[in-house]
Order: structure tokens, then C-alpha cells, then sequence
């Protein structure tokens, strides 16, 4: 009897420091003012993500925060694919996580959100750079178990300027990502990670065995950036180094047009999901 209470004793103080050491990691990331700062900018969205049974957890390097969620009926021990989302400039983690979740909620599919604006400022420095947000990815998907060619990396307004770049960096390394949605971006000429890319720092197909969605709205305010122009352009960029272009959405929507009409969303999975069956028969 002795030894049965002390085992068992064993065993509750093993589960309480499990609880312990788990629990910080979330207060952590409720705890940074990052997280603070968007929390009350963005409250609404993100009362529907705590609504929903989101978790917000701190990036690796402690300096800003992701949202994860993942279907209840998820295995810890075989993840299911996930939407690893960039958003818009000047903006958080919050929005994308809700213009998405109703989506990928039906689809089955995770989702995980990146705050990677700093909160103030619009020069490349209040930013996450590509390399940086490539590492806190692959971290994060490594963290969670999540298996290689599975992602799908998406990439709004300037998430979607800074896409290509993560994409040609999982490229050569994790692989991660199966499908990229460059949605209302293109790839900025001035950014050093895609004058990289076209000066051959990556090698001369940096693309190679990479497929992509595109969307533009037609009343887009930048269209030679962010509209129908720009978005073609992108896509000549994208072929120019190896990638394939699996799918063109152009509509009659603005800026945010790629959400705001469900069918986009919709096409969009749709390429992801017929991509992971053909992974799985092979």
C-alpha cells in the first residue's frame, strides 16, 4: 500500500510539472505586449479565435506571437495538413486566422497564424524578414509534427510580396510547403531576398518542383502591384525560376477580394486537397 501511494504520488507530480511547464508558453504569449497591442487593436477577431479554442503561443525567438488551431479530431501524433497564413502590412494574426477558420474548419484542415509585424512602423525592420519567418515556420511545424509537403503557405498584400521568398527558401531546405496562394502581392523587385532570387543566389530554378494559386481583383486600388497587372507579372516571375502556376483567380474584387468571395477560398482548397491525395497515392 506504501509503495502503491508513493507511485502514485510519483505520477501526480510528474503530471503537475507537465501542466507547469506547458502552461507559461501560452501565459507567455498573452503576456507580450505585442500580444496585448493586438489583442485590444484587433479585439473582436480576437474574441472569435478564443471563441473557437485557438492557441496563442510565443515565436521561438520570444519576440512576437502565432495563433495555432488544429480540428479537435486531430492525432498529436499525425497532425493534419495546415494553412500557415502571413498577413497583410500593418495588420495581425487575428484577421487571417478569421477570414480563414470557417474554411478550413469544414475542410479539416489546421491553421497557424503569424504576427509577424512588430506592431509600429512600415520599414522592412519593424518586419519579419523571409529567412526569419522561414525559421520560426519550419520551428513551428517541427514543433507540432507537422509532415513535410502538407502546408499551405499564403501569403496577403505584403505577406504575399514576402511569400515568394519563404517559398524558395523552404525550397531548398524543409519542404514543408506542397502549395503557395500569392493573394493581391507581387514579388517586389526591391526586396533583397527576390534580388536573390533573380541575381541566382538560389541557384537557377529556385521554384523547381514548386506549385502556386495567384489571386487579383480587378478594382484593386495598385493594380501594377497588388491587381490583375501585377499578379500576372508575378506569375511570369513564378514560371521564370522553376514554379508552376496551378491555378489563376481573377474576379471583380478589390484589395480583399481573395476572402470576401467565398468561391475563391473554396478554389483554392480545392487545388490543396486534390494535391495531398495525389502525395498520398503515390
Amino acid at each position: 500500500m506504501i509503495k502503491r501511494c508513493i507511485f502514485h504520488g510519483l505520477l501526480f507530480l510528474l503530471f503537475a510539472r507537465a501542466v507547469s511547464a506547458a502552461a507559461p508558453e501560452t501565459a507567455r504569449a498573452e503576456q507580450l505586449p505585442l500580444f496585448q497591442k493586438a489583442a485590444k487593436a484587433d479585439k473582436e477577431r480576437h474574441d472569435f479565435a478564443v471563441s473557437k479554442g485557438a492557441k496563442f503561443l510565443p515565436t521561438p525567438d520570444g519576440k512576437s506571437f502565432y495563433i495555432i488551431w488544429l480540428p479537435l479530431s486531430a492525432s498529436p501524433q499525425k497532425p493534419p495538413p495546415v494553412v500557415f497564413t502571413l498577413h497583410g502590412h500593418g495588420s495581425w494574426a487575428f484577421d487571417e486566422f478569421f477570414l480563414w477558420h470557417p474554411h478550413i474548419a469544414e475542410a479539416g484542415i489546421g491553421i497557424i497564424a503569424l504576427q509577424w509585424w512588430f506592431g509600429e512602423g512600415e520599414t522592412p525592420k519593424d518586419y519579419y524578414r523571409p529567412r526569419e519567418i522561414e525559421k520560426i515556420m519550419s520551428s513551428i511545424l517541427r514543433s507540432q509534427k507537422i509532415a513535410g509537403r502538407t502546408v499551405l503557405a499564403h501569403g496577403f498584400s505584403r505577406g504575399s510580396a514576402n511569400i515568394y521568398g519563404l517559398t524558395a527558401l523552404d525550397n531548398r531546405s524543409e519542404k514543408f510547403i506542397l502549395l503557395t496562394v500569392a493573394n493581391a502581392g507581387k514579388a517586389g523587385a526591391d526586396f533583397p531576398i527576390n534580388r536573390d532570387i533573380a541575381s541566382g543566389v538560389f541557384g537557377p530554378r529556385p521554384f523547381e518542383g514548386t506549385l502556386w494559386v495567384t489571386y487579383a481583383g480587378a478594382k484593386d486600388p495598385h493594380p501594377d502591384r497588388d491587381g490583375i497587372p501585377g499578379m500576372r507579372e508575378a506569375q511570369d516571375w513564378i514560371r521564370r525560376y522553376g514554379g508552376t502556376v496551378k491555378l489563376v483567380i481573377e474576379d471583380e474584387g478589390d484589395h480583399g477580394g481573395f476572402h470576401r468571395n467565398p468561391a475563391n477560398v473554396k478554389k483554392a482548397l480545392e487545388v490543396f486537397k486534390q494535391l495531398l491525395a495525389e502525395q498520398a497515392a503515390r
